[in-house]
């Protein structure tokens, strides 16, 4: 896969959200800082729509469960916009399992 730019991510994933919580409450500029428990109000089932709707945007799996893990066991109280976009970079830049390059 060529490699996906962090502004095409961003801007890919400010519109997963927009169409993922169409209703939610928050009325905020969604940035890199956003946080998406704190400021989103974003609850763990949430998170799973999330992680479903990345990776029919971009028709593949992501390892979000052993990401969640290891933000866990580093003891990462919140989730930043910024760090899905980095996840998805390094994983973007990768050849999923099952496809040649």
């Amino acid at each position: 896969m060529a490699e996906v730019l962090r502004d095409q991510i961003t801007a890919d994933l400010t519109k997963i959200f927009n169409e993922t919580m169409g209703d939610w409450e928050y009325s905020g500029e969604i940035t890199p800082e956003t946080r998406l428990f704190a400021d989103l109000g974003l609850e763990s089932i949430d998170l799973v729509a999330l992680g479903g709707a990345i990776e029919e945007h971009y028709r593949r799996t992501f390892p979000f469960a052993q990401w969640l893990t290891q933000l866990r066991d580093l003891q990462v109280d919140d989730i930043r916009v910024k760090d899905v976009i980095q996840f998805l970079h390094e994983n973007l830049q990768q050849t999923p399992v099952g496809e040649s390059s």
